[in-house]
């Protein structure tokens, strides 16, 4: 019994090593890189002095900041009222730290005439994804995001159609845009 056990760990541990040698170089255990870089905006296409939402059904979804060092913090959230989404922002990200350490809060953005595209990991089970959602803006306090998608090795996957609008809301103050994260 005791010698059939020692076989089939030593099996376990040959499987074992050998999936960890066929990633390369780890790869399978590391968060995706960002394919936008950050980029000062000093654009007038999009108000930043306050956040972006959508409202579906009167509730209000998605809360993004955007920052003139093009970085973009997702708020996330369901919130059925703006007052909600300003006392979440107040108490979770002005009031405390540690959204800074959650990479899932933060992603970069840029702005190209009339288009936008920003890029996030999204919060799930290491290692994060990060996906670009891309779109059209309608003026300063208006877009309409029409495609999501992932870029890995230089090409996109995971692509979706979207009809997403977002609202803008001002806002102040805004949580600070430091992190470790977008580089």
């Amino acid at each position: 019994m005791v010698m059939k056990q020692i076989k089939i760990m030593k099996y376990i541990l040959i499987a074992v090593i050998s999936f960890f040698s066929n990633c390369k170089n780890g790869d399978i255990l590391k968060d995706d890189e960002l394919s936008i870089k950050k980029a000062n905006y000093s654009g007038n296409q999009l108000r930043i002095d306050g956040y972006f939402y959508q409202k579906i059904d009167g509730a209000y979804f998605s809360v993004y900041c955007f920052y003139n060092n093009g970085v973009i913090l997702s708020a996330g959230g369901l919130f059925y009222n703006q007052n909600e989404i300003s006392n979440y922002i107040q108490t979770e990200f002005i009031n405390r730290d540690s959204y800074n350490t959650r990479k899932y809060n933060w992603g970069a953005f840029n702005v190209e005439g009339n288009r936008i595209k920003f890029e996030c990991w999204y919060p799930s089970e290491a290692p994060y994804k990060a996906y670009v959602r891309a779109g059209v803006i309608l003026n300063d306090t208006t877009f309409i995001i029409n495609e999501s998608y992932r870029m890995q090795g230089g090409k996109k996957t995971n692509i979706e159609t979207e009809n997403e609008t977002y609202y803008f809301k001002q806002f102040s103050p805004k949580p600070d845009s430091t992190n470790t994260f977008v580089q």
